[in-house]
């Protein structure tokens, strides 16, 4: 709101209660006193004091409604008692003092419902130089506040900022900060404690950091009522260790391609979001001990191929709640449905072993809930994936597991032409294998162009699951139903009469 609004909505507000003030004064005296020329009787002051704290709050700025003060003696400091206080655009210097101001004011209570803060980019790099951005976190500490925002820049220079205790806050949103703590001699010192001195936000039960730096497992350890923790902004994390007996909702997101080492001890939650990267040759340790948890939504990117199958490299692994719609409504009645979903990429140069036991290991430790959805997404630019799909398929964990399968194929427009014994394709053994895929209940296969390999693949799924229920084929963009292909998979289909088969175009 700019400072012309404001007058002009302070103005309109003015207007519409000294027009109820008048009625309620005609009411009472059969007929209340005419406005002058000059101006008419300041029937504002006569009213009361909650409803003058009324058109201070629907300012929403708690700068505008200090100005209120220079309009009557009946005004002045009236905005302190303000139970919701927010400040934007107001340079760091003038905020501290309004802040003081607030802090000695006779009138103030036991604390403020609401403290938002949002500090402009203008002249605050001086403030940091100046050491005062920990006076703002003491300031606001103050006040105690029940729920506390505050942003800053993200500093350029970067000062570690002395966090005070706030004794009755439950809620924080904290964006450019870096936090350390009074009693630990390093940021990131991680130091288990019990000691109830320590713990700097005793009644917290929401967090929520944006591009904030700080020791998270000491911070959580100070907050034992903690149930909410988001945290954002790709902090250089290589390690996150978090233990917590009543977090409830935990929800990171790390994508810097340095993470080595995922443990979280916290037994009480049930929902866990967290988005990470990595890379070096290195893969990320990981251990969640959550054994109330029922939602994941799990994103691992990986930013240097470590590990794959032979010609084929995984890039990311995700896993995420099942959305609803028509064709899986049956799944829908199964707790906790989530879809594990593989993305895999084709290179000649790739030469993993056949044997792989590292990948098997990789994949599995992604596996933190159970899923009952496989998704296997292949950029394949021509090449065959047959053999490599079967492989992953008769993983343990996978082949009983998986419920619905879905093959996603994305084409590229750098598609390679596939020559005759193309390294793709140099285990032609794959379609007379079998696994059992008793559980496999519906297929759907995306980006179909009815390649000789991608028809042998349908055969090999038919064969290999006799509980298999729906068979779906989405056409690609390059094919319709009308070419001659098309007449090989009705007749595939044709020899599974009691399996709901489909072809759809794009």
């Amino acid at each position: 709101m700019t400072g012309r609004s404001r007058f002009l909505f302070q103005q309109s507000l003015f207007t519409e209660l000294q027009a109820h003030a008048m009625e309620e004064e005609g009411a009472r005296h059969g007929g209340g006193p005419e406005l002058s020329a000059a101006g008419g009787a300041d029937l504002i002051s006569a009213l009361p004091e909650d409803l003058l704290l009324l058109v201070l709050v629907r300012l929403r700025c708690a700068a505008a409604a200090a100005r209120t003060s220079l309009l009557s003696r009946r005004w002045r400091g009236l905005w302190t008692r303000l139970p919701d206080l927010t400040f934007r655009d107001l340079a760091p210097v003038p905020l501290l003092r309004a802040l003081a101001s607030l802090q000695s004011s006779a009138v103030v209570g036991p604390g403020v419902s609401l403290l938002d803060i949002c500090v402009p980019a203008a002249a605050f790099d001086k403030f940091v130089l100046e050491g005062r951005v920990s006076s703002l976190l003491d300031a606001a500490a103050g006040l105690s506040p029940v729920e506390l925002r505050l942003a800053v820049p993200p500093m350029i220079i970067k000062v570690q900022v002395k966090v005070p205790h706030f004794h009755r806050v439950t809620s924080i949103e904290l964006h450019g900060l870096d936090l350390a703590f009074a009693d630990s001699p390093s940021l990131f010192l991680c130091a288990a404690s019990t000691d109830p001195q320590k713990d700097i936000f005793p009644a917290l039960e929401r967090l929520s950091l944006s591009a904030c730096n700080v020791d998270l497992p000491d911070l959580v350890l100070r907050c034992p009522r903690l149930r909410v923790l988001r945290e954002t902004g790709d902090p250089q994390y290589t390690v996150i260790n978090i233990r917590s007996a009543s977090l409830q909702e935990l929800d990171m997101e790390n994508e810097t391609p340095f993470m080595e080492h995922i443990h979280i001890d916290t037994p009480a939650l049930k929902q866990l979001g967290l988005s990470l990267g990595t890379g070096c040759g290195v893969t990320v340790d990981v251990s969640i001990l959550a054994p109330l948890l029922e939602k994941v939504s799990w994103r691992c990117c990986y930013y240097t191929v470590v590990v794959g199958l032979p010609r084929w490299g995984l890039f990311k692994v995700a896993l995420k709640p099942a959305e609803s719609s028509v064709e899986d409504a049956h799944l829908q009645q199964l707790p906790s449905v989530h879809v594990l979903s593989l993305y895999w990429f084709y290179h000649i140069s790739l030469c993993f072993p056949e044997e792989a036991a590292e990948l098997t290991t990789e994949i599995e430790k992604h596996m933190i809930i159970h899923f009952s959805v496989l998704e296997l997404h292949f950029k394949t630019r021509g090449h065959a994936f047959g053999a490599s799909a079967l492989q992953i398929l008769g993983m343990r964990r996978i082949r009983t597991a998986t419920r619905s399968l879905k093959i996603v194929l994305v084409r590229s427009e750098d598609k390679e032409a596939c020559p005759v014994n193309c390294p793709c394709d140099e285990r032609k053994n794959w379609r007379s294998q079998s696994i059992s895929l008793t559980n496999l209940e519906t297929v759907e296969i995306k980006g179909f162009e009815g390649d000789d390999h991608e028809c042998d693949f349908i055969r090999l799924i038919f064969r290999c699951a006799p509980m298999l229920k729906r068979m779906t084929v989405r056409l690609s963009d390059a094919v319709t139903t009308s070419n001659d292909w098309c007449t090989r998979i009705y007749d595939i289909f044709k020899a599974y009469p009691i399996v709901e088969c489909d072809i759809i175009d794009p």
